[in-house]
């Protein structure tokens, strides 16, 4: 297991025959608007699949309704075994990493990272887990006064140190130069060996790709596998 991450994954994940998502006929509305229509889906456990589609085509959205941070309007989903409907049981078996990479402005990097451990009940090294992505020295400066590259890595090193059993990435390449692109694929290719499925949705497939190989398309609300 690489430096920074707490426990042993494979402690925490079923056996690799089993489905790490399960979608059946889902739809989402938002007030008058159809999001998702009647999607299907099936994720092995440690599988590494890029979520492709053009601005607004729902992306963002269904990794949110994955997150159990929306409800959906119709059909069925399962979640590591559990209910999407669930929220509480699928909330200790994922972590989204979302675009902004949600982090807390008024905390510390170091306070961040203390926090969505124990927020997890988790332990790990938050030392370590900084280092990982160079910001060791940004330890003790603020988030709000972080630079948007620097808030991504951060972020990373979150879902590396938490290492849940699913791990949701929205736009992990964004707002970052060669080098920290190549660190994104270095720490998202160390979960996945650890047994982590990976979910990333991304507007750069050939980066995507090299860690989830496997490639989704989502156009009007309709998945396809491409």
């Amino acid at each position: 297991m690489a430096e920074g991450v707490s426990g042993r994954v494979e402690d925490q994940l079923p056996p690799l025959v089993s489905p790490a998502l399960q979608l059946r006929d889902l739809w989402l509305r938002l007030g008058r608007e159809v999001i998702l229509r009647g999607v299907n889906l099936d994720v092995m456990v440690g599988e590494g699949v890029t979520l492709l589609g053009e601005n607004g085509a729902g992306k963002t959205t269904l990794l949110r309704l994955l997150a159990s941070g929306l409800r959906p309007t119709r059909g069925e989903g399962r979640v590591m075994g559990f209910d999407l409907r669930d929220s509480r049981a699928v909330r200790d078996h994922i972590h989204l990493m979302p675009v902004d990479a949600g982090l807390y402005p008024d905390l510390s990097c170091a306070e961040n990272l203390d926090f969505a451990l124990k927020m997890h009940g988790q332990t790990g090294d938050v030392a370590a887990a900084l280092r990982r992505v160079t910001l060791e020295a940004a330890a003790n400066r603020r988030v709000r006064f972080l630079s948007a590259g620097m808030r991504k890595r951060l972020a990373l090193a979150r879902a590396h140190l938490l290492a849940r059993p699913l791990t949701l990435v929205d736009e992990p390449f964004a707002n970052l130069d060669t080098a920290g692109r190549g660190l994104v694929l270095e720490l998202l290719g160390e979960l996945r060996a650890g047994g982590v499925t990976l979910l990333i949705a991304a507007h750069e497939p050939e980066l995507a790709r090299q860690v989830a190989p496997r490639a989704l398309r989502l156009a009007a609300g309709v998945l396809h596998e491409t």
